[in-house]
């Protein structure tokens, strides 16, 4: 299909190429390909080498010809790596510093791991003994982790420990249930306060049997009662150099 310019003296001009129809459609459903395949990235959790491949296969599945440039081009695509994220050594300073902020020097430890960053939280700070209810001298640092949460999609698991100690009351009948319902309490209070998924949140109790120091003497034990809480990596890459 072409049409003829005039030029204003009813003589014919050049001769000017228009598009086939058919590239008014084809473009229309490009275009709803592409929205649909950014809404389903969005989604998704994706490793920068990943997303460049499949990136690399969409755009040549989209060329006109083989081998040629697409009608589409990617360039302007942002890198996933540019979107903000707290490294592990802020996230680490950040609640080191709510720590000391709130007077709560002793009896917490936060380490990175492979798997993500750990923070160690001896029961006394959380939790008056026996009970499964959270102290108020607590909010500060529980808040601080909320808000790291809400910064960033990571998974988190919530462990509850205690000595060797028995408990048997009617609320917990053993020291399975005491530390199940103290991770349960904390995991609760950061998705409540941070309006965070609940599909985030991995809780375990495991009693009295992953002690990380010996039973025998009350120092020991004040350091196996405890609430770990591990802030997992998005990436695993985030921990290679530990």
């Amino acid at each position: 299909m072409s049409k003829y310019s005039n030029n204003g003296n009813g003589k014919n001009g050049v001769e000017l190429p228009t598009a086939p129809g058919w590239m008014v459609t084809y473009g229309d459903i490009m275009g709803l390909l592409l929205t649909f395949f950014v809404l389903l990235m969005s989604y998704s959790t994706i490793r920068e080498e990943e997303f460049r491949r499949a990136l690399g296969s969409f755009q040549e599945a989209l060329g006109i010809l083989p081998h040629e440039r697409s009608v589409i081009v990617f360039e302007q695509v942002p890198n996933i790596r540019s979107i903000p994220a707290i490294p592990p050594h802020e996230i680490v300073r950040r609640i080191r510093k709510s720590i000391a902020s709130a007077g709560l020097s002793g009896g917490i430890n936060v380490t990175e791991e492979r798997e993500g960053v750990r923070v160690t939280i001896e029961s006394p700070i959380l939790f008056d003994s026996g009970k499964a209810e959270l102290r108020m001298e607590a909010s500060p640092l529980l808040n601080e982790l909320t808000a790291i949460l809400a910064e960033n999609p990571h998974e988190v698991v919530v462990e509850g420990h205690t000595d060797t100690v028995p408990i048997h009351t009617d609320e917990f009948p053993s020291n399975w249930e005491l530390s199940t319902a103290r991770a349960i309490s904390v995991a609760r209070y950061m998705f409540h306060n941070g309006e965070l998924d609940a599909k985030r949140f991995t809780v375990a109790g495991y009693g009295e049997y992953h002690p990380i120091a010996p039973n025998d003497t009350e120092e020991g034990r004040q350091k196996n009662r405890r609430v770990e809480i591990l802030l997992k990596y998005m990436d695993k890459e985030q921990g290679s150099d530990l």
